[in-house]
């Protein structure tokens, strides 16, 4: 019985909650045009999610990571970040 009080006057920890994915930018879904974020993968690569269409596009190659930057508005990020991707 007294390993329960014990857990109940514990102080909880503070739980920070961050995204699961990395933003970088935004860009038109090549499909439908609809404009979409560009999210960064565990490896950092990136790729778009339309919710509108429901195509899900990777960009691992170099030339179309280059056609992308060209094409993303970036967003701005709250901590300087060297190179974002590839």
């Amino acid at each position: 019985m007294s390993e329960k009080k014990d857990v109940l006057t514990r102080p909880q920890e503070e739980v920070i909650y961050r995204p699961a994915l990395r933003q970088i930018g935004t860009t038109e879904c090549p499909i439908c045009k609809t404009r979409v974020a560009v999210f960064l993968t565990k490896t950092n690569r990136p790729f778009v999610n339309c919710s509108f269409c429901s195509a899900r596009i990777f960009y691992n190659g170099q030339e179309s990571i280059r056609l992308l930057k060209r094409k993303m508005k970036a967003v701005e990020a709250s901590k300087p970040e060297t190179d974002l991707f590839l």
